[in-house]
């Protein structure tokens, strides 16, 4: 092999297209860059770095120090047995000769390897790789295919599906583009740069040049390099107006999704709009893109992709657009104030809610009564809670929320319109956080009332979803029903609410007066809790053990998962499982049981084991009561070597049928004591056959 070919080379593939959807831009363009990498594991391609670059025009994926071809790959081709392969002298037989001639291989590449089946002769050969070349060459047009988007286009008779029209690829490795087509365009070495600097594409030479060449053409690739400079330049502009600005990562992260070359500019607002929720001056800001309001200001910053000079007409085309949509805000809102939230509730008795299941109106009055069932949880305002259920969906007729720009203000603008209608602050933030969580990550209710009033909500909708045939299957969700199902369990496990689930979804399901099988429903919510725990980080089958005697209340049993998680890692834990495992495996296929005769007890182990139950019985209910449930799983551990030393000593499944039940009797209320806390027969432990 030359010397030449030991050099390194680097890889750069870019797609170039219309200004892209800003919510799935990062998703995709990680994708592109991790099936990229994946290829290059796969096909043994050794490379230094690899790093993801995209802006609202263009993904790619950069890899710097590539091998400029596979590593030699050794393959074995199995031969002849040993035994059939040598003579006596240990000298290759005609069978051994043949096999090589036929695989052009040297004695030097014949081995002997031991297989189940025994000896056999095996012809090890390397060869030469591919190069880095012809695999990326073969493989990349397949990768731009197998992306995946929420919403795809065609755009020409290719029928070629992407987000948006495909308009160039670079695909250059070292200093030569790989020449391929995909969607009708030509792969080559020519980017694009900002469209508010040049319309001149940008010729390159080599990828390392990439980053450097497109930052002169106003786009600065890197990602992260983006987001600093618009977080330095917000700041910039904030510290000139000594304000704050009020933004979060989503917000960044769509700013980042939409620009190329990040500039900043300030503009105000008239001062009457301060009248308005703060809720709203940021969805009206936001909904115009790249707007942060500057927190008790008339002022904002808008963030943009364009030369300086062009900083007084944005400025100027931004506050004209600020004022209409602000203008139209305060008037839905002042005309909602003048209604008021009581009006609003009589109106939603007309507005259907799921067909079939009634109105608005109906579904309020159902989260009021099933409100009224919650009277064991504590520190919470019965009465309360019950008024803000029957007010929670009326600003859902309000002016506001009806205009499709500020529908993500539902709940929000009722808490405010409770408020201003002479409802107490309980009620107000009741209503206002009813919603909460939206999805997975968001904010959580911060009162027990919004917590108490989220999780009936959500419960009302997946029962909803159920009883209108709207249930989840797939990828097929209309109702959102398994993010209100999610939603839930963070709400309960958040709040630590003592509410048993599947007494409080037969509560509601009786408020519908309508039947349905409840198991398909408690299904569904074990489906949405063990999802749940997972994400939290604990195991399969730690989840599986604590949810096999699940008293249906969510806090707890993730309180049992940490603990169980936490005991895991000592050296007693397989210990703990295998004596639970043995108990219940002499169970296995038992007839009816019944209670321990203690008369019958003869052996000394079967009198140590029922003495040693119940001497940890009553400690046991105490420590669950506590949820003392390390202390729990350090008791239950203590009972090992009496289960040990009783099947040791003691024949269960004797002859004597009286004798045999009373002993199965005794080997049921010890597995008892374990099921108080979990099924630990589903933990799964490595080599635990061996251990037993």
């Amino acid at each position: 092999m030359s010397k030449g070919s030991y050099q390194m080379i680097d890889f750069l593939l870019e797609i170039g297209f219309e200004e892209f959807p800003p919510r799935f831009l990062s998703s995709a363009s990680e994708d592109l860059t991790q099936k990229v990498e994946r290829l290059l594991k796969s096909k043994k391609i050794f490379f230094r770095s690899i790093r993801t670059v995209y802006t609202p025009r263009r993904m790619g994926t950069l890899v710097l120090g590539l091998s400029r071809r596979q590593k030699p790959q050794v393959v074995e081709i199995q031969g002849p047995p040993k035994k059939y392969a040598y003579d006596t002298k240990g000298k290759p037989t005609e069978k051994l000769v043949g096999f090589m001639k036929a695989n052009n291989l040297k004695s030097s590449e014949i081995v002997t390897k031991r297989t189940k089946k025994g000896d056999y002769a095996y012809g090890r050969k390397e060869i030469a790789g591919a190069t880095t070349e012809e695999i990326l060459h073969d493989n990349v047009p397949k990768i731009i295919k197998s992306l995946e988007f929420p919403k795809t286009m065609v755009w020409n008779e290719k029928r070629a599906r992407f987000p948006r029209p495909i308009r160039w690829i670079v695909a250059l490795l070292d200093k030569k583009p790989l020449r391929f087509d995909y969607a009708d365009v030509q792969a080559n070495r020519y980017s694009w740069p900002n469209q508010h600097f040049s319309f001149k594409p940008i010729r390159l030479e080599k990828p390392r040049e990439y980053i450097n060449f497109l930052r002169h053409g106003g786009v600065v690739v890197d990602p992260h390099e983006r987001k600093k400079i618009i977080m330095g330049r917000i700041k910039q502009a904030a510290e000139s107006v000594a304000g704050t600005p009020v933004y979060n990562d989503e917000m960044i992260e769509e700013i980042n999704c939409t620009t190329e070359y990040p500039e900043v500019v300030t503009g105000t607002f008239d001062q009457r709009y301060l009248k308005l929720p703060k809720e709203v001056l940021m969805t009206v800001l936001r909904a115009h893109g790249n707007v942060i309001w500057i927190k008790d200001t008339n002022k904002y910053i808008y963030v943009f992709s364009a030369k300086k000079k062009a900083l007084q007409n944005v400025q100027a085309g931004y506050e004209r657009v600020m004022e209409a949509r602000l203008q139209d805000a305060l008037f839905f809102y002042q005309n909602d104030m003048k209604v008021g939230l009581q009006h609003m509730q009589e109106q939603t008795k007309g507005m259907m809610w799921l067909k079939d299941l009634g109105t608005l109106y109906d579904k309020a009055r159902r989260l009021r009564d099933f409100a009224g069932t919650l009277k064991a949880v504590s520190g919470v305002d019965i009465e309360e809670l019950k008024r803000a259920a029957l007010l929670c969906k009326a600003d859902l007729l309000s002016e506001m929320v009806r205009e499709k720009e500020f529908t993500s203000l539902q709940g929000i603008m009722g808490g405010y319109y409770a408020k201003a209608s002479g409802e107490s602050e309980q009620v107000a933030k009741a209503i206002g956080e009813h919603y909460l969580p939206r999805y997975v990550g968001d904010k959580l209710p911060e009162t027990q009332s919004g917590a108490l009033l989220s999780f009936a909500d959500k419960l009302d909708n997946v029962i909803g979803a159920f009883l209108s045939g709207n249930r989840p299957s797939g990828s097929y969700d209309p109702l959102a029903v398994r993010r209100n199902g999610y939603g839930m369990m963070s709400v309960l496990d958040a709040h630590e609410i003592n509410i048993p689930v599947h007494a409080a979804l037969h509560g509601m399901l009786e408020l519908y007066k309508k039947s349905f099988d409840e198991e398909v429903l408690n299904e569904f919510i074990i489906e949405r809790l063990t999802r749940y725990l997972q994400d939290k980080g604990f195991r399969y089958d730690e989840v599986n053990a604590v949810l096999a005697t699940w008293n249906g209340n969510v806090a707890d049993t993730r309180k049992r998962c940490e603990a169980l998680k936490g005991f895991r890692d000592k050296p007693e834990f397989v210990k703990l499982v295998i004596g639970q495992k043995r108990v219940r495996n002499i169970l296995k296929g038992a007839a009816k049981i019944t209670a321990t005769d203690a008369t019958l007890i003869k052996e000394t182990a079967e009198k140590s084991l029922l003495q040693k139950g119940k001497a940890m019985s009553s400690k046991l209910e105490a420590m669950i009561e506590q949820k003392a449930y390390m202390q729990v799983l350090e008791l239950l551990l203590e009972m090992r070597p009496v289960i040990d030393k009783f099947f040791d000593d003691v024949l269960v499944m004797c002859k004597d049928a009286k004798l045999r039940n009373n002993r199965l009797a005794l080997v049921s209320f010890i597995n008892t004591l374990f099921l108080q806390f979990a099924d630990f027969s589903k933990i799964v432990i490595e080599g635990e056959k061996n251990r037993e």
